[in-house]
């Protein structure tokens, strides 16, 4: 396996997330050329903690791209930042009978830089006419910790993979725009990787 996409299915209530109508669409109509698993992960703390560790265990991975939902307004954001918290407590059922607020990792860095190209890989989405930004802000929810958890855990690898995680704004509308947008950051990354 190159690469690994993950998406999240629907939490707080809705019916449907962003991260996985997107991932969905990939699924319908294929990705000729690339060697990537798709995925749809629950958005339960505890779970995300265990695939995290399952993902990066699988040999020859290279990179992982994760998507997750954020807001309605403004563009894509590449995240370039995963803190050491996290906060539950607005979406207890997240929390899976855990903590609902707290360290990720007792005694580990505050905050690590994401292992991945994301100004090369913004550049290269926007002059193809995909609008995005880099972002330092991934929240403290399932998100944040899946880009914490997976940076940690990559740097023991060798070769080391990247990790890197899209958040998608809500703009159902723009499903099958936000899965080409994907697809492009997907082949950019395999033909990239070194």
């Amino acid at each position: 396996m190159h690469g690994l996409l993950t998406a999240y299915g629907t939490f707080m209530g809705r019916e449907q997330n962003q991260s996985q109508l997107v991932l969905e669409s990939l699924r319908q109509r294929g990705m000729p050329g690339l060697k990537c698993d798709l995925q749809q992960w629950p958005v339960v703390l505890p779970t995300v903690q265990s695939l995290v560790q399952s993902a990066l265990g699988v040999p020859g991975l290279r990179y992982w791209l994760a998507l997750g939902e954020a807001g309605r307004d403004g563009v894509p954001r590449l995240e370039t930042r995963a803190y050491n918290h996290f906060d539950l407590r607005h979406d207890v059922q997240s929390a899976g009978g855990g903590s609902l607020e707290g360290s990720l990792v007792s005694a580990g860095p505050p905050s690590l830089r994401a292992h991945w190209p994301a100004p090369q890989l913004a550049d290269a989405m926007n002059g193809a006419g995909y609008p995005v930004e880099l972002s330092q802000d991934p929240g403290s929810h399932c998100c944040n910790a899946l880009l914490y958890w997976g940076t940690l855990a990559a740097q023991a690898k060798q070769p080391r993979p990247w990790v890197g995680f899209l958040h998608l704004p809500r703009q159902p509308g723009k499903v099958e725009e936000f899965a080409q947008m994907v697809e492009f950051a997907l082949l950019w990354l395999d033909e990239q990787y070194l």
